[in-house]
């Protein structure tokens, strides 16, 4: 059955809609990366911008966020968001910062496919790759003693390796690091796991579908 789009809203519904259902795996996980490091008050400390620190923590020094009963999790109280965007410190791409006068660190993350399993066509290897850049003038995060790009990369690490967040557990596959140019250091970490091969479909307004050749005819 065709979809019925006739207005511009159920164009960009349709589209929108790709945040939350399962038929593009690299805007869906990308989605789900996004929260998962925006959750984590470990990443935001490391990554140590004092202006967006006062969302962090209250005046107290608590985190700033509260336990919902319902969800079972922490909410932050915060604005939390304000670390993600195309021109903050978290973005969904890689971005290799220039030179500039703000002293600023940078976790990038690129979500992608190498290739099929072998045999098993509706499966695909997936890669999700986080590139983490610290300015050389804040490569130690002085409270802990550690270099910052290695203890943030060491907080990605144990929140996304062997973990479900995808629905299938990722592992770690490449851990390095590497001078980038005289102001940055980096950490490159790629996670992998098996997943199915775009067999998923959601008509607009309708329900999510498992893809066979019935379908595509």
């Amino acid at each position: 059955m065709k979809e019925k789009i006739v207005t511009k809203n159920d164009l960009l519904n349709k589209l929108r809609a790709y945040r939350t259902t399962p038929d593009d795996d690299v805007i869906l996980y990308k989605q789900k990366i996004k929260n998962a490091l925006l959750s984590n008050p470990y990443l935001l400390y490391a990554l140590n911008d004092k202006e967006l620190e006062l969302e962090l923590f209250d005046k107290h020094g608590n985190i700033n966020w509260e336990w919902n009963e319902d969800t079972k999790q922490y909410e932050p109280l915060g604005e939390w968001d304000r670390y993600f965007g195309s021109d903050s410190l978290i973005r969904p791409f890689l971005f290799i910062p220039d030179t500039q006068t703000k002293v600023k660190c940078y976790v990038c993350y690129q979500v992608g496919f190498r290739d099929t399993v072998r045999y098993q066509p509706g499966l695909k290897e997936t890669l999700i790759n986080f590139a983490i850049f610290v300015h050389g003038d804040d490569r130690m995060d002085k409270l802990t003693g550690i270099p910052r790009h290695d203890l943030i990369g060491s907080i990605i690490r144990e929140r996304f390796a062997w973990s479900n967040i995808f629905g299938m557990q990722a592992h770690l596959a490449e851990n390095y690091e590497q001078t980038v140019d005289n102001n940055y250091v980096a950490r490159y970490l790629t996670f992998q796991l098996t997943d199915l091969n775009s067999k998923v479909q959601t008509p607009y307004g309708g329900q999510s579908q498992m893809m066979n050749y019935q379908l595509r005819r």
